[in-house]
């Protein structure tokens, strides 16, 4: 799957050679998935060109920069997601004032959409200014333009569509394992360990602090049971939080490797979230607090093997 910032790799001398989904994708979560799949098995009976196209930022981030969401998936998450999918491209549209007001028909026109396209959808979908361009009209469209439309109707789960916004909110929460069936995979977490105050060693359990991009939703405060994909899945203690028994500061992500004493400095690590086993807590001392964290780790392992990792 090429990685394209401009459409200038999109064949533009036969528009019967190409088909295109669009949507923000943060998560590539099961009901992604289902557009994509359609797409792709769309574009094989044609003989097309499969091509999912995206934004960067989030477009909330440019249209109300105050309410921007937390993103499930950094740009370079979905391109890693979407690659075993089939998508012969990835597009990543600049979001940008003059991208929010183009009308549809602009932007299909930018994109190489034309007489023998096709569109793949899904159900929910909006374009174009205050988001006043829906199925409806892109149907209107097609039919003068001369392109095909496939809507992809929508995954549930408790009865209800799955959404990036739900997702959020389930992450937001803490409750990892009811994002995870959304999802369809565990959230994750992915960055660079950088050196932190020293208090894991003080409390004897030393910690890597993750540098993720400051745009990544973390998940709700306290701790959970990680595993360290980037470690062959190894069992891992997350905490997440402002350590507010040391007074609070700025909310960090920190991982605890079971049964690994190699210094992860400098190094990338990548981890699933399994459960979280409590919330963030104060206590009234750093001994009280050492003693929680061992109560959490011997928690950490047997939740760990109960679930064979």
């Amino acid at each position: 799957m090429k990685l394209l910032r401009t459409p200038e790799g999109i064949p533009a001398d036969d528009p019967e050679l190409l088909s295109v989904t669009v949507g923000n994708f943060d998560g590539v979560h099961r009901g992604h998935a289902a557009v994509i799949e359609e797409l792709v098995e769309s574009a094989r009976s044609r003989g097309a060109m499969a091509v999912a196209v995206t934004f960067e930022p989030h477009p909330i981030a440019v249209v109300a920069p105050e309410h921007a969401p937390g993103l499930l998936t950094t740009t370079d998450e979905k391109a890693e997601l979407m690659a075993p999918s089939g998508l012969a491209a990835l597009l990543v549209v600049e979001f940008t004032p003059e991208v929010m007001n183009e009308n549809a028909r602009e932007f299909l026109s930018w994109l190489k959409v034309g007489h023998g396209s096709h569109l793949v959808l899904g159900y929910d979908f909006h374009m174009g200014k205050g988001r006043c361009c829906d199925i409806g009209r892109l149907s209107e469209l097609g039919a003068e333009i001369g392109y095909g439309l496939d809507v992809v109707p929508p995954v549930e789960h408790d009865g209800l569509p799955i959404s990036s916004t739900r997702i959020r909110e389930s992450v937001a929460e803490g409750d990892v394992e009811d994002a995870q069936v959304m999802l369809g995979r565990p959230y994750s977490l992915r960055g660079k360990v950088v050196g932190g105050q020293g208090a894991g060693k003080l409390l004897r359990s030393p910690t890597a602090n993750l540098e993720l991009p400051e745009e990544k939703l973390l998940p709700g405060d306290g701790v959970y049971v990680a595993s360290a994909t980037s470690l062959d899945g190894r069992p891992a203690a997350l905490y997440v939080g402002t350590r507010p028994t040391f007074g609070r500061g700025e909310r960090r992500a920190e991982v605890h490797i079971l049964d690994l004493e190699a210094d992860l400095y400098g190094a990338t690590l990548a981890v699933d979230l399994v459960e979280r086993i409590r919330g963030d807590e104060t206590f009234g001392s750093a001994e009280e607090l050492a003693a929680r964290i061992g109560e959490d780790l011997e928690r950490v392992r047997e939740r760990a093997q109960a679930r064979g990792m």
